[in-house]
């Protein structure tokens, strides 16, 4: 009567069979089936209960055997963890965040005294910077790295990136981690579209998830000083899209001074959008209507013989003349501005003499 195997027999019958096969594959020079033959080991003592001990005499520890590459398609992207030098390391071009609070690396590069280095920076490569490690997802940390000294970093180093993709995996893992704002992303957004790496704005919409129409609004941003955007930023829980587009109005209708007034006044929660919409649009109005005009005291209209209109001179009680004339052909106005010329300083003469008598 055959003997019955229980599950313990039958994982030890099975990992024999395994091992047997492996080190004739050896002999034969068959690294990759090495490989293998420990994923499988794992994969067995992995699936073996708790409660039933498998014995490690008969196998040899899985242990030191590097992983083989495999081949990907030229359109994928291959993936490994590796230490590499802080020194090799450059920050990302298209990074959506441009503000840092130096607090906050001070509290990472602490938390990294503390716990050590918990999450791996995300790195790629790009013909742009050979030899050099491009952060995709990790700013923060290799600043708290520097500030330490440190000479290594852990990275998971991701080829096969292109720019797209360097922008929308940090632009995403910042949102997740809500450090992402609108001052941000319209230095970002601003970046990518001079760049080309987005087409137009709607293209670029796409990508975020966002309408053209904000898309618009927040790269319109961009037109006010760093210095107030980095203020804005620094300040992002009291400063949303809606303050800071309607500042931006003001500071187009009536300058810095006064755009850096309304700003202190959302900070210290003293001036809501609404506020800032009347203030900007009494900003419009006042420029609209400008200093008085000074209307002429009379004018010179000239004609040429057949009657067709040349132009007019205007005379100002403030003692302005303006002179305008059209039609004059290329040829012929040198031979005006001469004579021109010559009728001035003749009357500049006679008013000269005049005065002195």
């Amino acid at each position: 009567m055959a003997t019955k195997l229980n599950f313990t027999s039958k994982v030890r019958a099975g990992m024999a069979v395994e091992r047997a096969s492996a080190e004739e594959r050896l002999a034969d020079g068959d690294v990759v089936g090495i490989a293998q033959r420990d994923a499988a080991v794992v994969t067995l003592a992995e699936v073996a209960p708790a409660a039933v001990p498998v014995e490690s005499a008969p196998i040899a520890p899985v242990a030191s055997i590097a992983p083989v590459a495999s081949v990907a398609p030229a359109s994928a992207t291959t993936h490994a963890v590796a230490r590499i030098p802080v020194e090799d390391v450059v920050s990302n071009p298209y990074n959506p965040r441009a503000f840092y609070s130096a607090e906050t690396i001070d509290e990472l590069a602490d938390s990294f005294d503390k716990q050590g280095q918990i999450t791996p920076i995300l790195v790629t490569r790009l013909a742009e910077f050979p030899g050099k490690y491009v952060i995709v997802d990790g700013e923060r940390r290799i600043r708290a790295a520097r500030s330490r000294g440190d000479k290594h970093i852990d990275a998971d180093v991701r080829d096969g990136l292109d720019n797209q993709n360097l922008y929308l995996r940090a632009y995403h893992a910042n949102k997740e981690r809500e450090e992402q704002t609108v001052f941000d992303d319209a230095l970002a957004w601003k970046k990518l579209l001079d760049d080309g790496v987005y087409v137009d704005q709607v293209e670029l919409g796409v990508a975020v998830s966002e309408d053209p129409k904000h898309i618009s609004k927040v790269i319109s941003l961009t037109s006010l000083p760093p210095y107030l955007l980095q203020r804005m930023a620094q300040n992002r829980k009291d400063v949303g899209l809606g303050h800071a587009y309607n500042i931006k109005l003001i500071f187009d209708r009536a300058g810095a001074t006064v755009a850096e007034h309304w700003l202190e006044q959302v900070i210290e929660g003293k001036a809501s959008v609404r506020k800032l919409e009347a203030a900007a649009s009494a900003e419009a109005g006042a420029r609209r209507i400008g200093p008085r005009r000074t209307h002429y005291q009379s004018r010179v209209q000239f004609n040429r013989p057949d009657g067709v209109a040349l132009g007019e001179l205007k005379l100002f009680g403030d003692g302005r003349a303006e002179l305008n004339l059209k039609g004059i052909a290329a040829a012929d106005q040198q031979r005006l501005a001469e004579r021109m010329k010559a009728v001035i300083d003749e009357w500049a003469a006679e008013m000269e003499t005049t005065s002195a008598n």
